[in-house]
C-alpha cells in the first residue's frame, strides 16, 4: 500500500465519458485514463469492421495494442517536480514532463475546458503545488539547462562558431 496518495478524477463537464484520473503518492504522479482508450477501441473496430481484405483486417488487429501501449507509456508516473497544474475559467491543464537520460523530452498535456467540478479540481492543483515544493529535483539540471532542445541547440551553437571561427582563422593565414 502506497502511503500519503491523492486521486483526483477529472470528468469534462460538456462530455461526461472523458475522465482522467491523477494519483499523488510519495514524489510521483500517475495517470490513467478512462473513456479515450474505451473510444479508440470502438474506432479501431469499426475501422476493422468496415475493410474487406483479410490482410488489412490484420493490420488494425495489430495496431489496437500499439495505440493502448503507446497511450500507457505517455501515462506512466511522473516525477511531480516535472508536472504543472492549473485550473482557470473551470477547465484544468496539466502538463507533466517525461524524462530520458535524466533530462526532460517531451510534455505530455491533459486539458479539459470544462471539468464538472472545478473546486475539486483547484484543490488538487494546490496539494499538488504543496508537494512539489517539498519535492527533490529528479535531473540533473535545473532551468533551461534541463532539456535536450537546449543541449542540442547549445552544441549545434557551438559547433557553428568553432567552424566560423576555423574558416576565419584560415582566411587570415592563407
Amino acid at each position: 500500500m502506497m502511503k500519503k496518495t491523492y486521486t483526483y478524477t477529472a470528468r469534462n463537464a460538456d462530455e461526461p465519458a472523458q475522465v482522467v484520473t491523477f494519483t499523488l503518492y510519495d514524489h510521483s504522479m500517475s495517470v490513467e485514463l478512462g473513456a479515450p482508450l474505451e473510444h479508440i477501441e470502438r474506432a479501431l473496430q469499426s475501422v476493422s469492421e468496415e475493410i474487406e481484405e483479410e490482410k488489412e483486417a490484420r493490420v488494425y488487429a495489430w495496431l489496437k495494442p500499439v495505440v493502448v501501449s503507446l497511450l500507457e507509456r505517455g501515462t506512466r508516473p511522473f516525477d511531480i517536480v516535472d508536472v504543472d497544474a492549473s485550473v482557470k475559467d473551470g477547465g484544468l491543464r496539466i502538463t507533466a514532463w517525461g524524462r530520458s537520460g535524466g533530462l526532460r523530452v517531451a510534455p505530455v498535456t491533459f486539458a479539459m475546458e470544462r471539468v464538472d467540478n472545478p473546486a475539486a479540481a483547484q484543490a488538487f492543483v494546490e496539494e499538488l503545488n504543496r508537494r512539489k515544493a517539498s519535492a527533490a529535483r529528479p535531473g540533473k539540471f535545473s532551468g533551461p539547462l534541463d532539456y535536450w532542445v537546449t543541449w542540442f541547440l547549445t552544441g549545434f551553437l557551438a559547433a557553428a562558431l568553432l567552424v566560423g571561427w576555423l574558416r576565419k582563422r584560415d582566411k587570415e593565414t592563407a
